[in-house]
């Protein structure tokens, strides 16, 4: 009896000895690394994964590759630091100013980013998925190849930003401000764009189907080319917007507006549009 007793203590210890050890293993990144990088100094490929960075003040430093998966950046500022390859899935980034960065090939999957300014960083090649960018600023940010499915941008401000080639479907740019944005090429299949407001885009090429543009203002946009199938468009204003040669099968343009539209060589087959207008043949 004495004896099952003792391997059953001995055995309960080890258990926690190893859970221990592991907890500390998985969680805690390397304090030097942390050291060096709440001290403002670079720390390229450091461990600096779960450490709470709030309102660390680190410009210009160098972060490449560093693994910093749900790091705590709240309010930090980054200001010209390099983040090329690194890992931020699950980091809060919320309010952090991340002007000018280079976050190209980084890792900011289910990350959050409500409020951050990220005023002409470059993130191209950036993995994003299920991202958070409400209310954030990526004016003349450069976002070419990113992988943002999923993504949420309601409120956020990207004038003249670079989505070309971007993976933007299922993304929510409701009620954004996105004016001379470019998305050449991109996929915003099944996006959200209602009540965006993104006049003098380039959207040349981009596969839009099922696209939520209900009352956008596209006005002067270019949309020439575009897939459109099954689009919302209802109440948008499509003022002098270039649809020439877009597919807009089955769209339903029901109370846009479109003075001075470009629909040359367009698809309406099956379109619902404004009074005056008719749909091409199917």
């Amino acid at each position: 009896m004495k004896k099952r007793v003792f391997y059953a203590t001995l055995s309960a210890r080890v258990l926690v000895s190893l859970t221990f050890f592991l907890t500390g293993a998985v969680w805690a990144g390397d304090p030097s690394d942390t050291a060096r990088f709440l001290g403002g100094n670079s720390c390229p490929h450091c461990d600096l994964r779960y450490e709470n960075a709030s309102r660390n003040v680190a410009k210009g430093v160098d972060l490449r590759g560093a693994y910093m998966f749900n790091i705590n950046l709240y309010s930090a500022k980054l200001i010209g630091a390099n983040l090329e390859s690194a890992n931020l899935h699950t980091a809060n980034l919320e309010r952090a100013d991340l002007s000018r960065t280079k976050l190209d090939r980084a890792i900011l999957s289910s990350a959050s980013l409500v409020g951050a300014t990220l005023i002409g960083s470059s993130l191209q090649q950036l993995t994003a998925r299920d991202a958070n960018f409400d209310a954030a600023d990526l004016s003349n940010a450069d976002l070419a190849t990113a992988d943002l499915n999923s993504a949420s941008f309601i409120f956020a401000f990207a004038e003249s930003a670079n989505f070309m080639s971007a993976d933007l479907r299922l993304t929510n740019f409701s009620k954004a401000r996105i004016s001379g944005a470019q998305f050449v090429n991109a996929n915003l299949a099944g996006a959200n764009f209602s009540d965006a407001r993104l006049p003098s885009a380039d959207m040349r090429r981009a596969l839009m189907a099922r696209i939520n543009l209900s009352r956008a203002n596209l006005a002067y946009s270019n949309l020439s080319g575009a897939v459109l199938t099954d689009a919302n468009l209802q109440k948008a204003d499509l003022t002098g917007v270039n649809l020439s040669n877009a597919n807009l099968q089955n769209a339903d343009l029901t109370g846009a507006e479109m003075g001075s539209t470009l629909l040359e060589g367009a698809n309406t087959c099956g379109a619902k549009l404004p009074p005056g207008l008719l749909a091409t043949p199917c």
